[in-house]
């Protein structure tokens, strides 16, 4: 079965000093391609001859290792932003800096460290020592010594073994470079700003009680139907004549005037000018910038009007980041 894109999982826009051309740059292109990557060795594996040298099955294995560790690792590390949604009570959308370590982190930290600041001043230095290089800086969950430990990663392929990831840094270049050039070190102090506490603890709490780390899709907290970028891509090739719109804000699509190819703009908070315009027979795809609420509150409105909708998971994002084609947004006139 074929690996398939993951949401981005945070709103990149309101990272704070994290830009968002950078973030969902590095999440379509190179987490993009992994997943694309991985698939692609997916099929030679099943098409493997078992008479073939045993030594081209040990590099495509070898292969599937590293692609696999770089598709997760990067799910875990984009979830994992988002600082933004720990809105303190004078904090606005709040953008804590990483002093405001909730109190549960804290508690939970000890089982591996003497306190949060030594594990912080650890965790740093880690990532600094990748900043002329590359890899990944991990904190983990060891089930079987019951602690916490910071962790290299080098080539996606090192993890303790028997151990879970609850929070992860990527320090390949990529991941930074456009934002900071060779700052590593403000790289840093940006992703202790934008750390997603919740999700940490989310992730720590499953893997205490020895269950699966949990995904951070932001589709699956909404009972309106959806489908994935893979599952619309099939609609498409079997000619089911599904309606494509793109439902981006109009001030997002002034900066990205590109969209999917084949996909019609319509302006979202304008559905009742355009809404006549559907053939009320096929089935309709509402997909937005990421998937968050622009294209599910189109999609719910659709419905209520009795047109079979669904929602993109990912939005376009996750469309390019497959490998989906794209096309300029025609101009007016």
């Amino acid at each position: 079965m074929p690996y398939e894109i993951a949401p981005i999982g945070v709103r990149a826009s309101l990272l704070s000093g994290l830009s968002e051309q950078m973030v969902v740059g590095h999440y379509e292109n190179h987490y993009g391609k992994a997943v694309r990557a991985l698939n692609d060795v997916g099929r030679e594996l099943a098409a493997f001859d078992a008479a073939a040298p045993p030594n081209r099955l040990g590099r495509l294995k070898q292969e599937e290792l590293s692609l696999l560790g770089s598709v997760t690792l990067h799910e875990l590390y984009f979830a994992n932003l988002g600082g933004y949604r720990r809105a303190g009570p004078n904090s606005g959308l709040g953008r804590p800096d990483w002093r405001e370590v909730p109190d549960d982190f804290t508690q939970e930290i000890t089982a591996g460290f003497a306190d949060t600041d030594t594990w912080r001043r650890e965790f740093t230095a880690m990532a600094q020592s990748l900043a002329s290089g590359s890899g990944w800086v991990v904190l983990t969950w060891s089930r079987r010594h019951k602690r916490f430990l910071n962790q290299i990663a080098t080539d996606h392929t090192q993890a303790a073994v028997d151990s879970a990831p609850v929070l992860v840094l990527d320090m390949y270049e990529h991941a930074y470079q456009m934002d900071f050039g060779a700052n590593a070190t403000a790289y840093i102090d940006t992703f202790f700003r934008n750390i997603n506490w919740e999700v940490v603890l989310k992730r720590i709490k499953a893997v205490r009680e020895n269950q699966p780390l949990p995904k951070e899709d932001p589709s699956w907290t909404t009972n309106v139907p959806s489908l994935s970028v893979e599952e619309l891509a099939a609609q498409i090739a079997d000619g089911t004549g599904v309606q494509v719109i793109d439902a981006r804000q109009r001030n997002h699509m002034s900066l990205h005037p590109d969209l999917m190819a084949g996909a019609t703009w319509r302006d979202p908070d304008r559905i009742e000018e355009w809404i006549g315009e559907l053939a009320p027979n096929k089935p309709v795809a509402v997909y937005c910038a990421w998937g968050f609420d622009v294209g599910r509150n189109v999609t719910k409105t659709l419905m209520e009007r009795g047109i079979d909708a669904r929602f993109v998971r990912g939005g376009i994002s996750a469309w390019y980041a497959a490998g989906g084609a794209r096309a300029l947004k025609p101009t007016a006139g």
